[in-house]
């Protein structure tokens, strides 16, 4: 959604400042629009790129540059994040321990089944039959091969059997 806001942001401002400059190949002297066409007098009042063509090119072209700024510029941040810590997968003790807890908050929202209604009145949550156990598996950075194998390491108490 914040792409499509952010091409609004691009395209008025691009029709603003074509509406303000006005420039010679879209407008005549007086300030009004030239007509789709060609001709080639100096003082013509016809264009090969009238201000309707620039409207829907330039909405197909803000559109494309809020999408690659929207892309870019996270993606950049995600980077920057990942290189400060000095290696890909290197936590702290903390961050090791955070994301334990939200494992574990993660394991236990998903203990209980989806909302079902039966007749009138709150609906009613049922257990599910094979609860999900607390952990989670990482991708271990040292086993990480150019074929793409990679192996796994389960932080938890003990990994399930299934």
């Amino acid at each position: 959604m914040e792409i499509l806001w952010l091409a609004i942001v691009f395209y008025s401002v691009g029709l603003g400042l074509v509406l303000h400059f006005r420039p010679a190949l879209m407008f005549n002297e007086n300030g009004t629009w030239k007509e789709f066409g060609y001709q080639r007098s100096h003082e013509s009042r016809y264009t090969i790129f009238p201000f309707w063509l620039f409207a829907v090119s330039w909405a197909f072209l803000s559109y494309a540059l809020a999408a690659t700024y929207s892309w870019i510029f996270p993606a950049m941040g995600a980077i920057s994040a990942m290189t400060s810590e000095g290696s890909f997968g290197s936590y702290s003790q903390e961050e090791e321990e955070e994301a334990e807890a939200e494992a574990e908050a993660e394991a236990e929202e998903a203990e209980v089944a989806p909302v079902s209604r039966r007749g009138r009145g709150r609906p009613r949550k049922t257990p599910l039959e094979n609860p999900v156990k607390p952990g989670y598996y990482v991708i271990d950075p040292a086993t990480q091969t150019e074929s793409g194998l990679r192996k796994y390491i389960y932080y938890g108490d003990k990994p399930p059997t299934n």
